[in-house]
Formats: C-alpha cells, sequence, structure tokens
C-alpha cells in the first residue's frame, strides 16, 4: 500500500490525464447510445426523415456554445469549471448560482439515465428471461459500481470511460451499417438530405434541433479536469471541440441511418413507437439485440462516470473555496480523488431516483429527472456565454475580438431561448408538469443557501475567483496552480 504524509494535505494527480482521455470523457458524458435510443425518436416527431439536417444545425450551433468552454480554459483553466468562470465573468453571486444549476444538471441528468436503466432491465430480464429482479436494486448497483470506478483514482475511472464509450459507439455504428444494409420499407436513401421531406419542412427541422441540442450537451465536462490533465490550457478546449467533432458526426450518420432502416416513408411510426431501435434490433440482429442492451448499460454507466469525474471536481473546488462544506474540499490520501464527493453524488443520486420512481412510476425517472437537468443546463449555458464577453474585455482587453468573444456566444445563447420555451410550453404531461416548479423551488433554495453561507463566512464567495485556477507560465502550455489567479 502507497505511503503517505499525513503532513501534507492531499492534492488532485497532477498530469494524468491526455487528450485521448479528455474527449472520452466529454463523449460518455453526452451518452451517445443512450441519446439515440431515447432522443431521436422525439427529434424525429418534429424532423421525420431529416434528422440528420436537425442534428448537423445543432453541432454547429455547440460549437458557438463550446467556443465559451474553450475560451475560458485557454485564459484560466479550472477544476472549477464553470464555476471559476461565471465567478470570474460576472462576480460571486452569478458564479455560485451558475454552479448551482450545473450541479442540478450534472447530477440529475445521470440518475435520470440509471433510474431508467434499472427500469429498463428489470423489465427485459422479465420478458425475456423470466427473471423477477427489482428496478430499484439494479439501479442501486450501477450507483456502487460508479462510486468504485470514480472512487479509486481518476486514470481508472477514466480508462474505463474510454473503454465503455469507445464500446457503445462501435455498437451503434454497427447497427447503423446493418440498417444502411437493410433498408426499411419504403426507404429513399436521398429523403433524408432533402429538406422537403420534413412533415413540418423548415420549421419541423428547426423543432428537431431543439431536442437535437439537447442530445450533444455534456461537451464542456473535460473543463474541470483541468489540473489533472497535462497542458490544460490547450488540451481541455482541444478536448471540448473534438468530442462535440465526433459525437455530431457519429449523430449524422446513424441519424440517416436510422431513418433509412425504419423507412423513410413512415417516420411517424418510428416516432410514436415506444422503443423503436427494440423492434429493429430484434429484427435485423435476432438474438444479437442484446448487444444494444449493453450499449444502453455502457452509455448510461460511462455518463454516470463522466458526469460523477466533473461534479465531483467542481464540488472540490467549492468545498476548498468554502462555498461548500469543508468535506466536500478533501481528497483522498492515496487514490488522490475527491472522495466525501463522489459518495454524496451517489447517494443523491440514488434516493433522487428512489423519490421519483416510488411517488410516480420507474417509467417517468428520466423524463422527470431529465427535464430539471435540462432547465439547469439552459441556464448554465447561457450565463457563461454571458461571462466570457466581460471576462475577456476587462481582464484581456488586448484579445478581445467582437467575432469570438460577443458574436459566437451569444448566438449560442439565442439559439438556446427555444429549447427553454418548448422545455415548459406547451406544458408535458403529468408528472412532468410540475418539474419547472420544483426547479424553481430548488434555485429559491440555493439562492438562499449562498446568503447564508456569505453571512456565516463573509468573503466565502469572492475566493471562488482564485481558488485552484491556474496560470500559464509560457508558450510551451505548462500551467502554474500554486500562483494566485489574482495576481
Amino acid at each position: 500500500m502507497p505511503q503517505t504524509n499525513p503532513a501534507v494535505t492531499p492534492q488532485l494527480r497532477r498530469n494524468s490525464l491526455g487528450l485521448p482521455e479528455l474527449v472520452f470523457q466529454g463523449i460518455t458524458h453526452i451518452a451517445p447510445a443512450g441519446s439515440i435510443v431515447f432522443t431521436f425518436p422525439i427529434i424525429a416527431r418534429q424532423a421525420g426523415p431529416d434528422m440528420p439536417i436537425s442534428l448537423l444545425l445543432s453541432t454547429v450551433l455547440c460549437f458557438f456554445i463550446g467556443n465559451t468552454v474553450a475560451q475560458f480554459s485557454t485564459y484560466m483553466p479550472s477544476s472549477g469549471g464553470y464555476y471559476s468562470f461565471v465567478t470570474r465573468g460576472m462576480g460571486s453571486r452569478s458564479g455560485f448560482i451558475a454552479t448551482w444549476n450545473y450541479l442540478l444538471y450534472d447530477l440529475l441528468g445521470p440518475a435520470g439515465a440509471l433510474g431508467f436503466l434499472g427500469y429498463m432491465l428489470s423489465d427485459i430480464l422479465q420478458s425475456e428471461l423470466g427473471l423477477n429482479v427489482p428496478w430499484w436494486l439494479i439501479a442501486a448497483a450501477s450507483f456502487a459500481l460508479i462510486w468504485a470506478l470514480t472512487f479509486y483514482g481518476v486514470r481508472l475511472s477514466m480508462r474505463t470511460t474510454a473503454l465503455l464509450g469507445s464500446l457503445e459507439v462501435l455498437i451503434m455504428l454497427a447497427l447503423a451499417i446493418t440498417f444502411l444494409v437493410h433498408p426499411g420499407p419504403g426507404s429513399s436513401y436521398a429523403a433524408p438530405l432533402r429538406l422537403s421531406s420534413s412533415p413540418h419542412h423548415f420549421q419541423g427541422i428547426l423543432g428537431g434541433m431543439v431536442f437535437s441540442i439537447l442530445a450533444l450537451s455534456g461537451f464542456e465536462a473535460p473543463a474541470p479536469l483541468a489540473q489533472e490533465s497535462r497542458q490544460p490550457d490547450k488540451l481541455i478546449g482541444l478536448a471540448v471541440n473534438f468530442s462535440l467533432l465526433a459525437t455530431g458526426i457519429f449523430y449524422v450518420f446513424t441519424s440517416y441511418a436510422s431513418a433509412i432502416g425504419w423507412g423513410t416513408g413512415d417516420m411517424a411510426a418510428f416516432a410514436s413507437n415506444a422503443n423503436p431501435y427494440y423492434a429493429l434490433g430484434r429484427a435485423l440482429w435476432g438474438a444479437g439485440w442484446w448487444l444494444v442492451v449493453l450499449a444502453l448499460v455502457n452509455s448510461a454507466i460511462g455518463t454516470g462516470m463522466a458526469c460523477t469525474n466533473a461534479a465531483s471536481r467542481v464540488m472540490y473546488t467549492m468545498g476548498q473555496a468554502g462555498t461548500l462544506p469543508a468535506r466536500f474540499g478533501s481528497v483522498h490520501p492515496v487514490h488522490r480523488t475527491p472522495a466525501f464527493a463522489i459518495g454524496f453524488i451517489q447517494l443523491l443520486g440514488f434516493v433522487s431516483v428512489l423519490i421519483v420512481g416510488l411517488l410516480f412510476r420507474p417509467a417517468d425517472i428520466f423524463a422527470f429527472l431529465g427535464t430539471i437537468a435540462t432547465l439547469g443546463v439552459i441556464i448554465l449555458y447561457s450565463m457563461a456565454n454571458v461571462a466570457l464577453t466581460s471576462y475577456i474585455r476587462r481582464e484581456h482587453p488586448d484579445d478581445f475580438r467582437i467575432w469570438r468573444h460577443v458574436l459566437i456566444p451569444w448566438i449560442g445563447t439565442l439559439a438556446l431561448l427555444p429549447v427553454l420555451v418548448i422545455t415548459v410550453y406547451p406544458a408535458p404531461a403529468w408528472p412532468d408538469d410540475i418539474t419547472p416548479f420544483l426547479f424553481v423551488v430548488a434555485l429559491i433554495f440555493g439562492f438562499g443557501y449562498m446568503q447564508w453561507r456569505e453571512s456565516r463566512h463573509p468573503g466565502v464567495l469572492r475566493r471562488g475567483a482564485t481558488m485552484l485556477v491556474g496560470h500559464r507560465t509560457g508558450a510551451s502550455g505548462e500551467v502554474d496552480w500554486d500562483a494566485s489567479a489574482a495576481e
């Protein structure tokens, strides 16, 4: 067992991650296989066979939002991610509220996927094998697995994340190729490329873009791993862009193949089917459809690990700054991971899943928690885009460019407004219709906690502007994590 010096405060393991690990952190956080199965039918409801066009345009728009993360990470890489970014750009209170939204998004989003995974696997085991395994037990095992893989070291969790991400992408690519080789009834290979194929024409393509942007969210996940990565001022931005590019191309191809495989002339049936990929997988792969189930399991576990790695580093930074209790800022002396934050995330996620699954139905878990997470990420991205403009103009005026630091982030913000409207109006069916109210309650609670924390520890919010923010030390890309960012 490695020996540690108790007189030295444990730190996160620096220089552990290279570009491939960071890229897979972004890809698995996006959860491509899960997004395909759960989101593509919703996109098809609006865009029909023109799903690839909606996803292509959304990928371009997400690059505008990703520019904000890349720019901030270049000038001030930080394990706090959006916490440090918005604090430095808009002030300490705005930074805390942005981070509160981030935690709602990054804790509840993967919890919803894991809870729904438990429900789905329980149903499959019952119908296919006659095994009666409670959904909550499968969910509990999933949370426990994620805890173990993230607790015992960032290298183990990132390598596992890369493996799971690669496996789910390969399985879904193989399924997509099968769709192209065996087109559905009445399919036209040209239909997904024509704007007129959408049942609502260009309006339908725009409607599909709303949910396409949601399917791409998560690309910012490499940012909180800055302190553990090599040359974070360069690699974080590259990882964000590469994960977006890879996932965007993957989505465009698989959505095109899905339309062909189902039948471009009957996409309404694809959109209304409870699980069209289950139907297609069984029809084309026979017993091999279990590989699709494996891809979904990989996707849920992978995104749970990616979100835990990202959110725990943000909570670690907040614990170090004092905006969360000090235990969140502690690091395990051997494994060099924020152990308390990791455990808290799994416990909170499992309790959230139990509450929704037991009060309502297990089938409601994904949509219920996912809607709250969606509202959080819209506010988060918008605040960060505004913060970038003020930060660069104030602290790096010589580098300020209208197109990069004003136009690009603000176009990204405007693109998010329809997402916000569609999420709350028209009101969804019960119980999802109460999610906007719960989100507002969560924000009020966060604001109250922020005021209480500042009153008990004056100046603690301002400290977030300088905690764990690195300095570039030269053209080589090395970063000094020990000097104050305020210098």
